[in-house]
């Protein structure tokens, strides 16, 4: 979990959380509850020792006082098995990309996300619109069971 205070009203806050999220490479989607919490998720990702099933981040935005808001970022792993998920990586990569951004002035932040978000956007509309790697893990367990029944059925 890493904090920051940012010198900035809430509404700006929100649009700084939605940039980073926007220019981290991995965060394939992103769901803005209204309510002060955003959640973001990665995918899935084959490596070549271990791969991973994605990574949520939820981060939190609460106003602190008169033009202070605080962003509060977790991650954790999608699927609780997953030994090549890292959701510490995602978090300190947010919160660089959120540093980032929070020197510009907010005129050169939204610039610069009208140009990246021009075709698209990573943010959904529905919480069940995120993608995670789940459905690839269920593939990949089924595939196993089929491929013992198959061998079980060969003997």
């Amino acid at each position: 979990m890493i904090t920051r205070t940012l010198e900035r009203p809430p509404k700006d806050a929100r649009m700084l959380v939605k940039g980073a999220l926007e220019l981290v490479d991995d965060v394939e989607t992103y769901y803005d509850t209204g309510r002060g919490v955003i959640t973001a998720k990665t995918g899935f990702r084959l490596g070549f020792i271990a791969s991973s099933y994605g990574e949520s981040i939820t981060i939190d935005i609460r106003s602190v006082g008169e033009g202070v808001t605080e962003i509060t970022a977790t991650g954790e792993k999608n699927v609780a098995v997953n030994v090549g998920a890292n959701p510490e990586k995602y978090v300190l990569e947010f919160v660089r990309t959120l540093d980032t951004l929070v020197e510009y002035p907010m005129e050169d932040v939204i610039s610069l996300l009208d140009e990246r978000t021009s075709d698209h956007s990573k943010e959904v509309a529905s919480p069940t619109d995120h993608q995670d790697g789940s459905a690839v893990l269920a593939m990949i367990v089924l595939a196993i069971f089929l491929l013992f029944g198959l061998s079980i059925i060969a003997i």
